[in-house]
């Protein structure tokens, strides 16, 4: 039973960040790039949520760093 209601939890988190990562890629293709700023402010998340967020896209493949520090940009990768 209570191996059942973790694996239930765990699914729930997966779905909601899968969630907040798609609504990530939605911005940067509707805008063409995204920031660290943008995505606190979309998901009014942490500086390092939204940081963790954008490096797990860009581990996926899904986006590309474009930059350094404070002028990072996050773009679709064609």
């Amino acid at each position: 039973l209570l191996k059942s209601l973790l694996q239930k939890a765990r699914e729930k988190i997966q779905f909601r960040k899968r969630a907040k990562l798609e609504k990530i890629m939605a911005k940067a293709r509707e805008q063409g790039r995204i920031t660290n700023d943008e995505a606190q402010k979309l998901l009014r998340v942490s500086d390092a949520t939204a940081t963790r967020y954008l490096r797990e896209l860009v581990k996926q493949g899904r986006l590309r760093k474009v930059g350094e520090k404070r002028g990072a940009r996050y773009e679709p990768a064609q």
